[in-house]
């Protein structure tokens, strides 16, 4: 790979170790705050799966800086550049109520998949086989996230409104996923 080729896909591959490395804060946060079994392990895989990612991107641009590739430039700039919307989408995860947080961890996520996927179509494209599919395999971890997250939001949702003391009909949480699955296919 030509240097010019290896600064762009260091540039993507350092924002999304940066975007990795806000969410593992705010997922991380969230936990700390969560008082609801079935929530609190969706969030904990989320964590986890953040950590991972986070020790994964670290390790390619590590293993990259050792063999003379120059990712230690571009990381400084890319943690610098990606900052700024990596915060704005972490900002949006507030110590609200659970379904915002849900909503907006389902926001990030979806950041992510996209994120992962231009990283994806960037590495196949200049010939990186190995940024290339360890980004599908991180694309293929928030998918299933994503999916997750839009099964569980509806339940989060009926369940605050119960704690809020709104008269609930919880029967309609079948209906809703029918909708979802419906949607989806």
């Amino acid at each position: 790979m030509s240097s010019n080729t290896q600064e762009v896909v260091a540039s993507y591959l350092t924002d999304m170790l940066a975007l990795e490395e806000h969410m593992q804060k705010a997922f991380a946060g969230q936990l700390v705050n969560s008082k609801t079994g079935m929530f609190s392990s969706v969030l904990r895989e989320l964590n986890s799966t953040s950590e991972m990612h986070s020790r994964a991107l670290q390790q390619l641009a590590d293993s990259r800086e050792q063999t003379g590739q120059g990712f230690a430039e571009v990381v400084k700039k890319a943690a610098s550049s990606v900052l700024g919307v990596g915060a704005a989408a972490i900002d949006l995860v507030r110590s609200e109520k659970l379904p915002k947080n849900l909503r907006d961890d389902y926001t990030v996520v979806s950041l992510a998949i996209c994120g992962y996927l231009m990283l994806h179509t960037t590495a196949t494209s200049l010939n990186d086989t190995e940024v290339a599919q360890l980004a599908l395999t991180n694309l293929r971890d928030y998918t299933k996230a994503s999916m997750t997250l839009f099964h569980i939001i509806p339940r989060s949702v009926v369940e605050f409104l119960t704690e809020e003391g709104h008269a609930v009909d919880s029967s309609v949480l079948q209906q809703i996923d029918d909708s979802i699955a419906d949607v989806w296919s």
